[in-house]
């Protein structure tokens, strides 16, 4: 019985979490007593990962952690505005191209951060000023609705609208950095928001900062019902979790993976469907979770107990102008949408499995051969002379990186037969 579904349970992340996950999660299971939602109607989320080069590959992984817990929570990709400043997965050193992994390679056969994302901004488009722009919904010329080079269109938020805003990158005191060449100011987060509130442009706001002095980033804010967090206060860092030799280099951090590690491992022990929870699309199991996990507990309590998070660094948080506690709020009314729309997406998803139901039990037969469809990095094209010149890149080394070593060694033999003439 139940003995037999404990040993056949998937292992968990950090095994230190289960006596928690039994103290302060599974007793709601076993009332049935889920936390009460905010009654909002829409979940709008912003996630901003702002550094670029190979050796911030974590702050990557920070982002789409996050990312993936919303799918699971049913937030569609038209809900949620990824900004990723550099392209890890594709960077020329990562060994696994188009895959990014937060726990370990394996081969690239890891957990894969990247199935079913879309990124809305990515490279120099990641900006202080487009940060700013989607949290008040105004485009550029040429985005949105109309026609035009992009038409890239920004979520519907009103008054009954959750937002959560995540940063993750380079910060200090009152500052997070944009590609190291700008910087967003916590007066521009203060700024921000009271704007948002006069437009009536949200309900409620989960503010997380995850970067050194992240809770200075909150210090100016004045508005009503804005929830800050940050994984560290004034004059503390926000350090790397762990390496992978496979990567070789950290990949994630501590606060952001003790929140993921804590929902995966409440879903481990808590689910008693056999579907795969880590799946990148709407999953009862997960938000079930999320309704009985405040945001205190999830954001501050076990990053602070389990997250390891350094000696001196403690997460700052506040609900000072909230007419909520966070202890009171549930992390589905961030984190998951709406019930109305996760019944909607329920019921998509049941009629998709009668269909492929039918399908199966069906006499139809096809000799067509299956291809296997592989994620590829787009590589960009070179130009020389105006003319359109495709690099091929094979362990890493272009047909230029060939021409400058043949030209290298001819100068080197040149110079040698120089010599011995003299």
């Amino acid at each position: 019985g139940a003995q037999g579904q404990y040993k056949q349970r998937a292992p968990l992340n950090n095994r230190r979490h289960e006596s928690t996950i039994r103290n302060i999660i599974q007793p709601r299971f076993t009332r049935d007593d889920p936390l009460k939602s905010g009654n909002h109607t829409s979940n709008v989320a912003v996630i901003v990962s702002s550094s670029r080069y190979w050796f911030n590959y974590r702050h990557v992984t920070n982002a789409l952690s996050i990312y993936q817990l919303l799918k699971r929570g049913g937030i569609s990709d038209d809900n949620i505005i990824l900004m990723l400043a550099d392209d890890i997965p594709c960077n020329m050193r990562n060994p696994f191209r188009g895959k990014i992994f937060s726990r370990g390679a394996n081969g690239g056969m890891g957990d894969d951060l990247m199935e079913g994302v879309e990124i809305d901004y990515s490279g120099t488009d990641v900006t202080v000023d487009a940060f700013l722009r989607v949290l008040l919904g105004r485009n550029l010329p040429g985005e949105g609705e109309t026609n035009g080079l992009h038409r890239r269109s920004l979520p519907k938020m009103d008054e009954n609208t959750n937002v959560m805003v995540l940063l993750t990158g380079h910060g200090g005191d009152n500052f997070f950095k944009f590609q190291d060449g700008e910087e967003l100011m916590s007066n521009d987060i203060a700024s921000v928001f009271s704007q948002m509130y006069a437009m009536k442009r949200y309900k409620e706001i989960l503010f997380i900062s995850d970067t050194c002095q992240a809770f200075t980033m909150a210090d100016e804010i004045k508005v009503p019902n804005v929830y800050s967090v940050g994984s560290s206060l004034k004059d503390q860092n926000s350090y790397a979790s762990h390496s992978d030799p496979q990567v070789g280099q950290s990949v994630i951090d501590r606060y952001s993976k003790v929140i993921k590690d804590f929902v995966d491992d409440a879903v481990t022990m808590t689910s008693t469907s056999k579907a795969d929870a880590m799946s990148s699309s709407l999953d009862s199991a997960t938000v079930a979770v999320m309704e009985r996990f405040n945001l205190h507990d999830a954001l501050v309590r076990i990053p602070m107990t389990h997250g390891e998070l350094g000696a001196n660094s403690k997460v700052g948080h506040t609900d000072s102008l909230c007419s909520r506690k966070m202890n009171q709020v549930a992390l589905s009314d961030f984190f998951a949408a709406p019930l109305e729309e996760r019944e909607r997406q329920m019921k998509q998803q049941q009629h998709a499995a009668s269909a492929s139901l039918w399908m199966n039990e069906s006499n139809f037969t096809s000799s067509e051969q299956e291809f296997v469809v592989e994620k590829e990095c787009v590589l960009p094209e070179a130009t020389i002379n105006d003319s359109p010149v495709k690099e091929e890149i094979r362990d890493g080394m272009s047909v230029f990186d060939l021409r400058f070593i043949a030209a290298a060694i001819g100068l080197v033999l040149f110079m040698n037969m120089v010599s011995r003439k003299w």
